[in-house]
């Protein structure tokens, strides 16, 4: 007869929390992303805290891009917050032998591969502008399902410049993800091709508002960026990841609502 496994408990305590902001899910969510079956719930909130434990510093945690994010808050209320993540489950807990471990469940998992799926996006974006094309075999071998959807924002970028190295990712790639590094090539080729016509006048509408925008003082920017109307929201919120445009009289932001992410605008004159 085996030896019984005396297995750690874990008490799950929300301290009363009812519910967390967006960014604090995608923020907890990708944290946890590097402790999955390795780490727990103490380890996950050391991270977040900005802790030098000796675990942390060993183990390279304080490389996470949500290191410290939630600085200044005790361990015992970020605690809390996973603690509320796991019991609205976006994350579960299985055991590895005795030891308690952090899992994503199904929910969690599809909000945490569309933010670090946008991370990688903007490090490929890097590694094309730097031409540090051996940022490539960092992607070999991840989660499918989060590559897919790589592929499907690089494509959607419509940026041609990142042709080169998706041809040295190609050729590293196993045989289906390198198909759809081709499909995603071809689609930038197109539509540069298509863009070739218009770019000309586009460019300099783009290089005009943007000159307009820029010449506002950068306070007021920051004011106006935090004070436009969102109608899925009815409420004032901040426009997130938006381009300027032209809009006679003046200029116009177009992006999405830091809040619900619906798409929203704000007019400038």
């Amino acid at each position: 007869m085996g030896k019984k496994i005396n297995r750690v408990s874990v008490e799950l305590d929300a301290n009363g929390i009812k519910s967390l902001p967006d960014d604090e899910i995608k923020t907890i969510l990708r944290g946890a992303d590097d402790l999955i079956m390795s780490g727990g719930r103490a380890l996950l909130a050391k991270i977040l805290a900005g802790s030098k434990d000796k675990k942390v510093l060993e183990l390279k945690l304080d490389y996470s891009p949500v290191y410290g994010a939630f600085k200044g808050v005790s361990q015992k209320d970020i605690l809390a917050k996973i603690d509320w993540m796991i019991l609205h489950q976006y994350l579960n807990i299985e055991y590895d032998n005795r030891l308690p471990m952090l899992v994503f469940t199904e929910k969690g998992w599809e909000i945490e591969q569309e933010t670090y799926a946008e991370e990688l996006l903007n490090k490929l974006i890097e590694a094309a502008e730097n031409q540090t094309y051996e940022f490539v075999e960092t992607l070999k071998d991840r989660n499918r399902s989060m590559i897919l959807l790589l592929l499907d924002k690089i494509a959607a970028t419509g940026n041609r410049g990142l042709k080169t190295i998706l041809d040295a990712w190609k050729t590293i790639e196993y045989k289906r993800v390198s198909a759809k590094i081709q499909e995603v090539i071809d689609v930038l080729e197109k539509e540069g091709e298509n863009l070739e016509e218009t770019a000309s006048e586009e460019e300099v509408l783009s290089f005009s508002a943007n000159k307009k925008w820029l010449s506002i003082p950068v306070k007021i920017r920051k004011d106006l960026e935090r004070n436009v109307w969102c109608s899925d929201c009815c409420d004032v919120v901040q426009i997130v990841n938006y381009t300027v445009k032209e809009s006679s009289p003046g200029i116009v932001l177009e992006g999405k609502c830091k809040s619900c992410g619906s798409d929203v605008a704000r007019f400038i004159e």
